[in-house]
């Protein structure tokens, strides 16, 4: 089986794998948490494409960052003493043009991506906080939202495998097991890799603290409260 065959078996199997996980999720979580979520996986794919609001995204980022230096480098200063004149403007913006842009041209993508993966997630998140209603239908608007984000993220997969699976023994079968799980883990330690730097070259020293801040609030919602039971003691005498 050559690997092309093996990249459309693989698109298959997670294609139908995917939606299965979110309707069986849907139907646990209902209806309203399901359109929830797609809401955001919407606002997502939108923010995800260039070509849409993509591009859109990158420049008001970069637009506020520019607006934001302005302040810290004396605009602040300067519209609350009065001090709005044409020298003083001209020094500011001489320094802040020399910064710089919080997104650069070549990261552009990056920063998309990883804005279209929070806004996914931040729906994920809401939608636990919504009471589970109506299941059927949940499950069918949760069979969409993996219909959907397959429609996402299985293009993005690498078509090409760093090894072929010829040897259909059982041996040979485990041997390409083996080898694409240590595939699959560089695969994905080098897409973490390129977000750490991309986060570090965004947030510099606070990327630390706010990936920490990250996991503290993904523990806390994942967190359910125990329900107490109320005894209700029998008087008598």
């Amino acid at each position: 089986m050559d690997s092309s065959n093996v990249f459309q078996l693989q698109s298959n199997i997670l294609f139908w794998l995917i939606i299965a996980l979110f309707a069986w999720q849907g139907y646990q979580r209902g209806l309203m948490a399901e359109l929830l979520k797609l809401g955001f996986i919407v606002a997502g794919f939108f923010i995800g494409r260039p070509d849409m609001l993509g591009a859109t995204l990158v420049k008001a980022l970069n637009g506020f960052w520019l607006a934001l230096q302005f302040l810290i480098h004396g605009g602040l200063a300067a519209i609350a003493t009065g001090n709005f004149n044409a020298d003083t403007l001209s020094q500011i913006f001489d320094e802040i043009g020399k910064l710089p842009p919080l997104v650069p041209r070549n990261s552009a993508e990056m920063a998309m991506f990883l804005a279209m993966l929070f806004l996914i997630a931040l729906g994920y998140l809401a939608s636990k906080f919504i009471k589970p209603t109506l299941p059927g239908l949940g499950l069918v608007a949760g069979a969409f939202n993996g219909f959907f984000l397959s429609y996402i993220f299985l293009p993005k997969l690498p078509k090409d495998l760093p090894f072929e699976i010829t040897d259909q023994s059982v041996t040979g079968i485990f041997k390409q097991l083996v080898a694409f799980s240590i595939y699959a883990l560089e695969l994905i330690l080098t897409i973490i890799g390129r977000l750490l730097r991309f986060m570090f070259s965004i947030f510099g020293d606070w990327t630390v603290p706010l990936l920490l801040l990250l996991v503290v609030v993904l523990i806390l919602s994942s967190i359910k409260p125990t329900k107490k039971k109320n005894s209700n003691g029998g008087g008598g005498g």
